[in-house]
């Protein structure tokens, strides 16, 4: 009597240990300069497929194609760009793959705060750099109008871990396919890495540039 509870749990732990399949959305934008198509990579699995490594899950990937329009080229900078999640106000701006696997140990882990709401908080994820940069900073929020201005949310942090370690390898993966910054001329190719916390749909993800390219929002589904 006691083996179908005894199979039904089994199959509920085995349900569990299964990972998602990768969450990812292609889309596109333009301006009269330059166009943007961009894939986002919006859960752990995603990011360890194009990564190799999860990242802790802490970061969404958004692998981005620039396609100039004008003959002299765009100047692409990494702030330039930032990653919107509409059904909770995040947003934040990419982060340098030294600011994730930098010398020091920088360990991300999520930090409650106060979601965009009535009183516009900034709701921008904090980060602490590399020994010797200085203090915690905050990336820029969404600091909109909107919702309860109250509510809590977990937006991802990154600090300094204590224990001097090896520089980690995934520095170099990072640094390698990471989208290039300066005068593109040819259409380029790169990622971004973007932290943030929870799941998301790719419904409620928007990409927003804002250089000298022009504005442009890539609105994923």
């Amino acid at each position: 009597m006691k083996l179908i509870p005894l199979l039904a749990f089994a199959t509920l732990l085995g349900a569990a240990d299964k990972p998602e399949p990768p969450k990812t959305a292609t889309a596109h934008g333009a301006s009269d300069r330059m166009e943007i198509i961009a894939t986002v990579h919006a859960n752990k699995s995603a990011v360890k497929q194009i990564l190799g490594d999860e990242m802790n899950g802490y970061i969404y990937v958004v692998e981005v194609l620039i396609k100039p329009r004008v003959e002299e080229g765009v100047k692409i900078d990494r702030d330039d760009f930032q990653l919107l999640i509409t059904d909770d106000g995040q947003r934040t701006k990419p982060f340098a793959p030294a600011q994730l696997t930098g010398t020091g140990g920088l360990v991300i882990k999520s930090q409650k705060g106060p979601s965009s709401g009535i009183m516009g908080q900034n709701n921008g994820p904090v980060w602490s750099g590399p020994v010797g940069t200085g203090g915690p900073m905050r990336l820029p929020g969404n600091g909109g109008g909107i919702g309860n201005g109250t509510t809590q949310i977990d937006t991802p942090t990154v600090e300094e871990n204590d224990k001097k370690e090896k520089v980690n390898p995934m520095k170099k993966v990072l640094e390698d396919k990471e989208l290039p910054a300066g005068e593109i001329k040819v259409d380029t190719k790169g990622l971004l890495y973007f932290p943030i916390d929870g799941k998301h749909k790719t419904k409620n993800i928007v990409l927003l540039y804002r250089g000298l390219g022009g504005r442009i929002d890539v609105e994923f589904k």
